[in-house]
């Protein structure tokens, strides 16, 4: 905030500024990781797959019902704000494991049935929810970067930008000891193959300036 310094804190929860539950609040901790959320929206979806088992025990619902109200109401819980994660395998491997688990019950598959979870998936229909992720932060980098300049997200997420390509935010910065952690621009990276992230943040801005162009311009008939 203006004129107010800002304090170092452990844990941050983001506020979306909307009035829904704190639960629904992500979180953030100090060492850019988010185990401590993603192990909470996996306790929160795990829930709501256990309030379900009316729906997941009836037969008289077929399997692709019971796979759209599992992306309705248990997904979208469990996924909420993940594409501004910064996660680890371990992360991934978690919440893979909770949406095949999450598969097997709807389609009532006991572990003594050793149907392979490549088989689970073609009989629901379901991706893995990493493509998800993927294609949220993909999207919301592109979004972020279209930004007008003044826009705090958009300055935020240039200097991450410029961090990636070695251009530090001040001359006198120097990278903390020991192995880089992990960070979101890195993920976004691997999930370009490899790009630069400078190149996907110019890139998304020419598209940015192209929709706008396109939506300037009047519709002749």
């Amino acid at each position: 905030m203006p004129k107010n310094p800002a304090r170092f804190v452990q844990l941050f929860r983001y506020n979306t500024g909307l009035r829904w539950r704190e639960f629904h609040l992500p979180i953030q901790t100090s060492d850019g990781y988010c185990r401590s959320d993603i192990a909470r929206r996996i306790g929160l979806a795990s829930s709501a797959m256990s309030s379900l088992s009316n729906i997941w025990n009836t037969k008289h619902l077929s399997v692709q019902t019971k796979v759209r109200v599992y992306q309705t109401l248990v997904l979208l819980i469990l996924l909420y704000a993940s594409e501004t994660w910064t996660s680890l395998a371990s992360d991934m491997k978690a919440i893979e494991s909770f949406h095949t688990k999450c598969q097997r019950r709807i389609l009532e598959i006991r572990w003594h049935d050793f149907v392979r979870n490549c088989e689970v998936s073609l009989r629901t229909g379901l991706a893995p929810v990493s493509d998800r992720i993927t294609r949220g932060r993909i999207a919301i980098f592109g979004h972020v970067a279209s930004l007008p300049d003044n826009i705090p997200a958009h300055q935020a997420m240039l200097r991450q930008v410029e961090l990636s390509v070695g251009r530090p935010p001040d001359p006198t910065w120097k990278r903390p000891p020991g192995r880089p952690r992990t960070k979101w621009t890195d993920q976004l990276r691997r999930d370009n193959n490899s790009v630069p992230a400078a190149t996907l943040w110019r890139q998304a801005i020419v598209r940015g300036h192209s929709r706008a162009t396109l939506r300037s311009e009047p519709t002749t008939r």
